[in-house]
């Protein structure tokens, strides 16, 4: 079927559909928006009108699921929270009961500040899978359509692409694909509002109803061909919208002839005296409250995971994979492109892949993954991309990317043995078009000619001979990173609280154990509210955060505070500490699953009993968060991010220096670089973190560990040619050094933050130094030959 053909016949379903759903519906159609983090679905099907018993609202609308991006795999993704999630696994309760009252149901997606949404799909192949996942939540759910939103997007966090002029009509032609017999409604706002041309095709063609996005105003969108019959130019707050403004609003609305009325945020109240000023307009009716008026309890967190991918493809066997939690477990389905029943793969399974067998050779697959995140907390679905079975000729597998030297990067994947080659193909994620490397005849290629800190994706496929290739393995991604520097020394960085600070990339954290440590020095905390200076974290929202700040709107602007989400709330937890002014501090703030915690220079100074699993999935940024109004006028140094709960025990013996390998460490910067455009992650797991609105001159030697306690100079006492003891010592009490070197001419004490407080010189080998005027807490210690240099060094505790 030709191109036009097809468009006519979608054109004709979308009419022919939306005909149906009008005969049935009130003129005008009802929209009511259902804020389901803190309302209940139901009480959508509550009110009817007096005279003619017909529901008032036509269309129900879950507010809200998200569009999020998953970095690893360059993809955005519907991310569902923990009350969109309690709405969708449970339909039968929340859902079903509207739509036997001939009330549609659809599910309102919009951006979540990590740079996708619905305006900058790169390519048709992204604005495909996004379409695809679409539909088989719609399906899967038994939903009656969607409402797309480009609201709180973020276009261009995470390394994605600003909005373009193609994305929005590349969706709506797929979608209406996916899900031909289906609603689309469009809430007009957003960089979509100007995007609706594509090829001589128009977003109206695929679009069933849209509306004004702004409450209390009337103000018709622009969706060619829509007429009004299909526009609502009203936008009513419920309860909020004044009564006198609804009368306008409704009585303009029919004098127009504009056939749909839209209503947000319908709460648990009994609001029909309120919604009778609309409908005795719109309707010539009074509204009753007919039902019950239903309350809402939280939802409960659980997402699904994440880096979907299919590698091992053999034609008739895959491995589907995924970024695996140990605590746990998955459901995951498969089946034909071209079918509509889900065979099930695993319930309750433990790791992070598996293979399914007996596929057909060639055949487009689709895969979905549920977790399980105790016998009774479920995620909804996260489906992924649809993938080809193959062929006999093995799909490589096992990608990998190291060696990220800002222009150069190598990869490298296992072997397949019936290859005779390989075809590797790269672009930057925001590229539409991918570069051709043919031909390679290892299992390594090492990258050449990169942009420095740029995000990349990359995949490769198997040449078997002559024609004979694999399909492509699953896209990996890596970023370039920075050129390396030499590193002058000890240095940290300094910020100016406003444009300053550092953009470490896309974390998820999510989990029950985290800990944030690092040296922190304030020039001048905030004098205005919300008198907050951010020190490190993520914070999307209120459901979504995890990060330490001084100040709060509540707060003084000097004390520390550790925020986590849990559910749809923030646990805050404040220092009884208050901070002074340039002064080096290192602090740490940790959840081990039954407490959050906050310890400054080693001491436990607040903690709160907290159980469960928090979210924390998004940017992580250091001197900053949500604003640059929050940023940090001070200093940063040596700061960590771990995915397990250090004890006071390792706050203390590592603050100034851990190894890279570390359990549980997942970001480590040291930021001793001195010059560049990045603090470089000394873990494997390369988050490097770009320096925003700064130059060298952010780089500063006024540092919290002195260079003389860096890694390689602080060694194993096991190997020293000196020893303390008793380590730890009570305060007040001799430490006793032992020296075993007779070139040994000097022993010094430092604190934590570098600060001399002992200088001795040895004048036999057992030294003393009493520990009467020195505080409580981990000391580094010294010996120097006559030359200067440090012979041996060790920590010792005072207690």
């Amino acid at each position: 079927m030709k191109k036009k053909s097809i468009l006519t016949a979608l054109t004709a379903l979308v009419i022919q559909t939306a005909s149906v759903l009008h005969a049935q519906q009130l003129n005008p159609v009802g929209i009511c928006y259902v804020e389901v983090n803190n309302n209940n679905m139901l009480n959508a099907g509550s009110y009817t009108l007096q005279n003619t018993n017909r529901q008032l609202f036509d269309v129900a609308i879950i507010f809200a699921a998200n569009i999020n991006y998953d970095v690893s795999k360059n993809r955005a993704y519907i991310s569902n929270n923990n009350n969109v999630t309690k709405v969708l696994n449970d339909v039968n309760t929340y859902v079903r009961p509207l739509q036997q009252k001939g009330i549609k149901v659809l599910l309102d997606l919009l951006g979540n500040h990590q740079g996708a949404g619905i305006s900058n799909f790169p390519n048709r192949e992204a604005a495909r899978d996004f379409a695809q996942q679409i539909a088989h939540t719609v399906y899967t759910y038994g939903l009656d359509g969607v409402d797309l939103d480009d609201e709180y997007a973020g276009y261009g966090n995470n390394g994605t692409g600003q909005p373009n002029n193609s994305s929005f009509v590349m969706l709506l032609q797929e979608l209406k694909l996916a899900m031909p017999d289906k609603l689309i409604t469009f809430y007009y706002i957003g960089p979509a509002t100007t995007r609706q041309s594509y090829n001589g095709d128009m977003a109206g063609n695929y679009i069933n109803y849209s509306w004004n996005a702004y409450y209390g105003t009337y103000d018709a969108p622009v969706v060619p061909p829509l007429n009004n019959t299909k526009l609502s130019a009203a936008a009513t707050w419920i309860s909020n919208t004044p009564a006198s403004t609804l009368t306008t609003l409704a009585s303009n609305t029919k004098n127009d002839g504009y056939g749909v009325f839209m209503w947000y945020d319908l709460n648990g109240a009994n609001n029909a005296n309120y919604l009778s000023t609309g409908s005795n307009i719109l309707y010539n009716e009074n509204t009753l409250l007919t039902g019950p008026l239903y309350s809402w309890t939280q939802g409960d967190a659980c997402d699904p995971p994440l880096g979907l991918e299919v590698t091992n493809t053999t034609g008739t066997s895959a491995k589907l994979n995924w970024t695996g939690n140990a605590s746990q477990t998955y459901n995951v389905d498969y089946k034909p492109a071209n079918s509509t029943t889900w065979v099930n793969a695993a319930t309750n399974l433990s790791g992070n892949n598996i293979i399914i067998n007996g596929l057909s050779l060639n055949t487009e697959y689709d895969w979905r993954i549920q977790s399980n995140c105790s016998a009774t907390i479920k995620s909804t679905y996260l489906f992924a991309p649809r993938f080809n079975s193959g062929s006999t000729c093995g799909t490589p597998s096992g990608m990998k990317s190291e060696s990220y030297l800002g222009t150069t990067t190598k990869l490298s994947w296992d072997a397949v043995g019936t290859a005779a080659a390989y075809n590797l193909q790269y672009k930057t994620s925001a590229a539409a078009s991918w570069t051709d490397v043919p031909n390679i005849t290892t299992n390594s290629y090492t990258l050449p000619a990169l942009t420095e800190n740029t995000n990349y994706v990359w995949k490769v496929q198997t040449v078997c001979g002559g024609t004979t290739t694999s399909v492509y393995s699953g896209e990996s991604t890596f970023n370039s990173g920075f050129a390396p520097v030499q590193s002058p020394g000890a240095r940290s960085l300094s910020f100016n609280g406003s444009t300053h600070y550092l953009n470490a990339g896309q974390f998820n954290l999510s989990g029950n154990a985290v800990t944030f440590e690092g040296w922190v020095k304030v020039n001048a905390f905030k004098p205005n509210f919300p008198y907050i200076s951010s020190v490190m974290g993520i914070e999307v929202g209120d459901s979504n955060s995890a990060m330490l700040r001084f100040g709060d709107g509540n707060l003084a602007n000097n004390k520390l505070q550790f925020i986590l989400s849990f559910g749809s709330a923030q646990i805050k937890l404040n220092t009884v500490t208050t901070f002074s002014t340039n002064t080096w501090y290192h602090i740490a703030a940790t959840y081990d699953g039954a407490a959050m915690k906050i310890y400054v220079n080693g001491v436990l100074d607040a903690s709160v009993p907290v159980t469960g699993n928090f979210t924390a999935n998004g940017i992580l940024y250091l001197a900053r968060n949500y604003e640059n109004a929050r940023t940090l006028n001070g200093f940063l140094d040596e700061f960590r991010v771990w995915k397990r709960a250090l004890t006071v025990a390792e706050i203390l013996a590592n603050n100034c220096n851990v190894s890279a390998n570390a359990a549980g460490l997942e970001a480590n910067w040291k930021m001793n670089e001195g010059s560049g455009n990045g603090a470089l992650d000394t873990t494997p797991n390369t988050h490097f973190a770009t320096l925003i609105g700064m130059s060298n001159t952010n780089w500063r030697t006024d540092v919290a560990c002195a260079a003389a306690l860096s890694a390689q100079e602080v060694t194993s006492e096991k190997n020293n040619i000196s020893y303390a003891y008793p380590n730890p010592v009570k305060k007040g009490n001799n430490i006793h050094f032992t020296i075993k070197d007779s070139s040994a001419n000097e022993i010094t004490l430092y604190d934590m933050t570098g600060k001399l407080m002992v200088s001795r010189k040895i004048d036999k080998n057992d030294m003393v130094i009493n520990t009467q005027n020195l505080s409580a807490g981990t000391y580094i210690y010294t010996i120097h030959s006559k030359d200067s240099k440090i012979k041996s060094s060790g920590k010792v505790i005072v207690e």
